[in-house]
């Protein structure tokens, strides 16, 4: 099954980089799914009164091409079925010219009052699955740990908090590491150096609580050249919640090219490179 829509961005979509933040494509590619549910005979008044809702099981993004406001987007949506009863999407944001901009995958479970509900969809995947289990920390660097307020106000219709929430949460975990790392806005200056988030694979494995505190634990597993994969675990009272790997683009400021991590760049970070 297919679903197609046209958004449009928003000056209010831009982030401290001037730039439509990934946000705002997982808030469109929700959309979609929930679109697609419509088609499947889930309207929202009868997700609204039958308490339905998608809870993320894992998810894939890869951003493709920077947006700016007053922007028209094709949002395109593909479901699948999954082995594990679970619904696969497969979503693509494209400019009206056809270049792509970004692609997202996830995987979502949906509920019913709280329990599985199964959808019956029709079709196989026509592209590879992207996302996939990632492994745990191994214990073999240092890690940032952020106590982080959950807030309230974050949640969506259904009293829950969505991808587009939970990746609000690891934003503030990146820069709350380059805070306790050193690297503010001012040093990134001074060294000419900053990073892009190209994409991400995340798994989820509870709920964020609302109101309490949490723990944003953050590391970077390896460095490649021009670039790095970015680690963060969601904890609550000792549990993970949430596991996220992002690959970030190291880029010159004054060039806007990439660029190969300088020794002065890596003298932050590299005790909390975890691997070689």
């Amino acid at each position: 099954m297919k679903d197609e829509f046209i958004a449009v961005t928003r000056f209010a979509d831009l982030d401290t980089q001037r730039h439509v933040t990934s946000r705002t494509y997982e808030s469109f590619a929700l959309e979609g799914r929930y679109r697609i549910l419509n088609a499947l005979d889930y309207p929202f008044e009868k997700i609204q009164s039958e308490q339905i809702y998608l809870k993320t099981v894992s998810s894939y993004a890869k951003f493709h091409r920077q947006q700016f406001p007053q922007v028209e987007l094709k949002v395109v949506t593909e479901v699948n079925p999954t082995k594990a009863e679970t619904l696969h999407f497969n979503q693509k944001v494209f400019e009206m010219s056809g270049e792509l901009v970004c692609h997202l995958q996830q995987e979502a479970s949906v509920l019913k009052d709280g329990a599985p509900l199964t959808i019956n969809v029709q079709g196989e995947a026509t592209e590879d699955v992207l996302y996939k289990k990632l492994t745990p920390w191994s214990g073999n660097c240092e890690r940032v740990v952020t106590p982080y307020t959950v807030p309230f106000a974050a949640r969506d219709f259904a009293g829950r908090y969505n991808l587009a929430s939970h990746w609000k949460v690891f934003e503030e975990g990146r820069w709350s590491f380059a805070e306790k790392t050193g690297l503010t806005l001012e040093r990134i200056r001074e060294l000419d150096t900053t990073s892009f988030y190209m994409g991400s694979i995340a798994n989820f494995f509870g709920d964020l609580p609302a109101g309490r505190t949490i723990e944003i634990i953050t590391w970077i597993e390896r460095v490649d050249k021009i670039r790095y994969w970015f680690r963060q675990d969601l904890v609550h009272n000792g549990v993970t919640l949430a596991s996220m790997r992002d690959e970030q683009l190291i880029v010159s400021l004054s060039r806007a090219r990439p660029q190969r991590a300088t020794s002065e760049f890596l003298a932050y970070i590299e005790k909390y490179v975890e691997l070689p």
